[in-house]
């Protein structure tokens, strides 16, 4: 006979009663005491007692992100990679990292277009065509007036579910992001100079 026991138990062995005797009780359990089991063996009986297996330590405690601001999203690797390949301008740049800035949870940004240049200090104008571009290029799409939401494939704020059910609101409108090639820049384009007046 196998007993498993927990971890700090004991067993008491009950001496065999004789025929026509009345069986021993068992030995009072002394102050403490827990997960006491007691037996009656009869000769040539045994008893093997194995204890309840160690416990498995606690695992460690996932560390907390500690980012400038206790804030943070996730995005593509991938696009920061080939980002400086898609020839942005360095508004575009500006109006780009605004609006993954601005996001609230789901990819959400609440803004408008005259909001934008007045926080960048451009036009409404220069605003509006920096956006389009990135709304052409599937970046982001316009939900609508003064909000925005961000494609949740490129960066995303919030959890794994979240971020899937925002996949799933996505319009089939929206252009599949196709990436430059290459492993070198092209060059940045420059302003034609101007002509000298005669």
């Amino acid at each position: 006979m196998v007993i498993s026991a927990s971890k700090g138990g004991r067993v008491v062995r009950l001496p065999a009663s004789r025929p026509g005797q009345p069986a021993a009780p068992p030995p009072a359990e002394p102050a403490g005491a827990h997960n006491v089991v007691a037996i009656r063996l009869q000769p040539g009986e045994t008893v093997a007692v194995n204890p309840a297996p160690e416990p498995e330590p606690a695992s460690p405690k996932r560390e907390d992100f500690d980012f400038l601001g206790h804030t943070f999203y996730m995005a593509s690797k991938e696009l920061s990679a080939k980002l400086p390949f898609i020839g942005l301008t360095a508004t575009e740049y500006d109006v780009w990292h605004t609006m993954l800035g601005a996001q609230l949870k789901g990819g959400i940004v609440p803004i408008t277009v005259i909001k934008l240049g007045e926080r960048l200090g451009i036009g409404r104008k220069e605003a509006g065509e920096a956006l389009a571009r990135f709304l052409d290029m599937g970046f982001m799409w316009l939900e609508r007036r003064g909000r925005y939401r961000i494609n949740p494939r490129i960066a995303f704020w919030g959890s794994s579910a979240e971020q899937q059910r925002a996949l799933a609101l996505m319009p089939d409108s929206i252009p599949e992001i196709r990436l430059p090639e290459g492993e070198v820049r092209p060059p940045r384009r420059t302003r034609r100079p101007k002509l000298e007046s005669l």
